[in-house]
């Protein structure tokens, strides 16, 4: 073997399983987390906008359901169904509850919704009437703008209604020093400011709101480990029971606390990577260099005959598998021009109801 390993790493057969549960029915739209932003946004109505989102963020760290996915080694998910959404009301509402009745019919990435769901939305979107994003960048078009969008000379589209993204952060100094790590950074550097600077509201306001998003994100992972741990105790298979005892190990270290596997820096890194898609609805959120600042971790582990070529692969599968886990729902419009939310693995497959899908070969 040369300087670079490039053998063959065949794919086990958990991955391809993994798969096949993602594509097995329509993905759908819940309404957990609209729920619980609005109540804590209505809880927070005096408080700067960026501690009002901290404690959104907070509340839907403690509060969304959780599930681990049968047969997976990385978790994480703010779906309780595989390749479920979740939707973000202060970006915008209209267009969601106007395609009630028709995103599971529409051609480009059909979404099924329940009654349940479309009833708590319905609900949730009488707050947010003339609070939202898109209802503030109206605000500021001529009417000329307006118009022009009304009869689709252009529209702003997907960008008008939802987070942007197009950003990557700096997922190393989580596996570094952990979110217990920044917060102390945060702590310190608030300590060092008093009430008599110009910018100490704002500079204050910052910085609080990253020691709660800090707590927020060690909770849910912790939420995560009590899960496990359950599951685990319930369980009849000696193989998963152990998979399972193993996540919740590592949930209880990260991402609070430096990865000190490559095991631990995958889940890590999911962590981040899932938090920061649930609290943004942004698109192409980037891993960045993920070669480079996962590399330590894997060369440790190989070195000290702790894991193989053939383990770290299928670290590197499930967080593949998870990253197509992710979806979001888009107007029908940007659908159009955005379609392919996961390719379906067999083109003669459709999905004539909710549940399980249908192939015909």
């Amino acid at each position: 073997m040369g300087k670079y390993y490039d053998g063959d790493v065949e794919k086990r057969p958990r991955i391809q399983k993994l798969i096949d549960d993602l594509y097995d029915h329509m993905p759908e739209i819940e309404a957990d987390r609209a729920v619980i932003l609005t109540e804590s946004y209505k809880e927070t109505e005096d408080e700067p906008i960026i501690l009002r989102r901290a404690k959104a963020f907070q509340a839907i760290c403690e509060k969304l359901p959780i599930t681990i996915r049968p047969g997976e080694l990385i978790v994480g998910s703010n779906s309780r169904v595989a390749r479920g959404c979740q939707v973000f009301p202060e970006y915008s509402f209209s267009w969601v509850e106007d395609e009630f009745d028709t995103f599971s019919t529409r051609t480009a990435d059909p979404f099924h919704i329940s009654e349940e769901a479309k009833q708590q939305l319905h609900e949730v979107y009488k707050y947010w009437k003339g609070k939202t994003t898109s209802d503030l960048a109206t605000s500021f078009m001529t009417d000329e703008t307006l118009l022009a969008m009304k009869h689709n000379i252009f529209t702003p589209g997907n960008y008008f209604y939802n987070g942007i993204g197009h950003f990557t952060v700096k997922y190393w100094e989580v596996l570094e020093i952990g979110y217990e790590g920044i917060m102390r950074k945060a702590e310190a550097e608030l300590a060092s400011h008093t009430v008599g600077e110009a910018d100490y509201a704002e500079r204050s306001a910052f910085l609080k709101a990253v020691i709660i998003s800090c707590q927020a994100a060690i909770h849910y992972a912790g939420r995560y480990a009590v899960l496990a741990r359950e599951e685990a105790a319930g369980c009849q298979d000696p193989v998963r029971k152990q998979e399972l005892l193993a996540i919740a190990a590592n949930c209880d270290r990260v991402p609070a606390k430096p990865a000190e596997s490559f095991y631990e820096a995958c889940q890590s890194f999911w962590f981040v990577q899932m938090l920061l898609q649930t609290e943004s609805s942004g698109h192409s959120i980037s891993p960045g260099r993920f070669d480079q600042y996962m590399y330590p971790y894997f060369k440790k582990d190989l070195d000290a005959g702790k894991i193989t070529h053939e383990d770290a692969q299928e670290l590197l599968d499930c967080i593949w598998v998870k990253l197509n886990d992710l979806n979001k729902v888009r107007d029908a419009a940007s659908a159009e021009g955005f379609a392919g939310y996961s390719p379906v693995p067999e083109p003669d497959c459709r999905w004539p109801e909710r549940g399980r899908r249908r192939c015909d070969k």
